[in-house]
């Protein structure tokens, strides 16, 4: 008898459910093999810790880039990993794996992410679109024909959809996220400050005092790196503004994902839009002054999901439990639930 989990395979975090369990894994999505014998060395924390410090023979990196698959033997080994640590599958039983993947995405993609799943002991793969599972786990009616909005911005990747009558009205999907965030600190830190820091620590300054309204003071942190006119060691304290002045930009630009996404569809379901507003998903929903920042720019009422963070995963569990909530395009009853019970 199979068993049937969900799996939201994100840029940042890796994360597994059960109907049982609910998650049960919020592991980063990080690896470190030994590059001649392609053994896996570390997963989850330990290797993103790794991630620039290693000594030669040792890879650690991401194996995800852009909510897609770019390492597939990686991205497997590390799957694996997660599945023999909570004991997902063994000799005798493969589960099946509903696999969250963005909307916008190829077929060679959806094939690289099935593959991957496939070589880590899954017995089948069906997919469904993050974005649609976000707005399920937010609690969105997604059943419903009145439309309604999320926007998922993710570790690589924000998508915007509008859903009515269980499916998606109109999506659309940029690689601006939150790995876009800790590039633009990065280069604030170097044109504005002079100082060469790394991408870990642009995350840090984003995670501790990063804010998307400047008149939000969540006080300052000191930065270490390397200072680009002398080449050498220096520390400098940064402020909170600072921070919300080189993310704006960036936030803008994920707000214009939201208005091109509502341009495409039609005037009775943009009308319940424009009253009800929409939802606010993924890691960056929880950066202080973010949804304000979103109503601003798009003159939308936004609303911060209850777990922005699980909102995948979560609406994953729901659509496990209730295969209709997708529509039929998956045939759950007769490919995953025949299996299950």
């Amino acid at each position: 008898m199979a068993r049937c989990i969900g799996l939201d395979l994100g840029t940042a975090y890796t994360r597994i459910c059960t109907p049982e369990e609910g998650v049960i894994l919020r592991r980063p999505s990080a690896a470190a093999i030994d590059s001649q014998t392609h053994e896996v060395i570390a997963v989850g924390a330990e290797a993103r810790r790794m991630i620039g410090k290693t000594s030669e023979g040792i890879l650690a990196y991401r194996p995800i880039k852009d909510g897609v698959v770019s390492d597939f033997e990686v991205t497997a080994l590390m799957l694996d990993s997660y599945f023999t640590q909570k004991k997902l599958r063994s000799t005798f039983y493969k589960p099946v794996v509903l696999l969250a993947t963005p909307y916008r995405i190829t077929e060679v993609e959806k094939l690289a992410a099935e593959n991957a799943v496939l070589e880590a002991g899954a017995r089948d793969v069906p997919q469904v679109p993050a974005i649609f599972a976000a707005a399920v786990g937010a609690g969105l009616r997604v059943t419903s024909p009145q439309g309604c909005m999320v926007l998922n911005i993710g570790g690589g990747i924000t998508e915007a959809a509008v859903i009515s009558s269980c499916g998606i009205v109109n999506a659309l999907s940029a690689r601006m996220a939150g790995e876009r965030l800790d590039v633009a600190i990065v280069s604030y830190m170097l044109n504005r400050r002079h100082l060469r820091i790394s991408d870990s620590a642009g995350e840090a300054l984003k995670v501790k005092i990063g804010s998307a309204d400047p008149r939000l003071d969540r006080g300052s942190m000191t930065v270490c790196g390397l200072k680009s006119d002398e080449g050498l060691a220096a520390a400098l304290n940064v402020s909170s503004r600072e921070i919300c002045e080189a993310i704006t930009p960036s936030i803008e630009n994920i707000a214009r994902i939201a208005l091109l996404t509502l341009e495409g569809v039609q005037p009775e379901i943009s009308a319940d839009i424009h009253n009800y507003g929409l939802m606010l998903t993924g890691g960056c929903a929880v950066i202080p002054g973010m949804a304000a920042a979103i109503s601003r720019c798009t003159g939308l009422r936004v609303t911060v999901a209850k777990d922005p963070l699980d909102c995948v995963i979560n609406g994953l569990n729901r659509i496990i439990r209730t295969p209709s909530l997708w529509g039929g395009e998956l045939n759950l009853s007769g490919r995953l639930l025949g299996r299950l019970f």
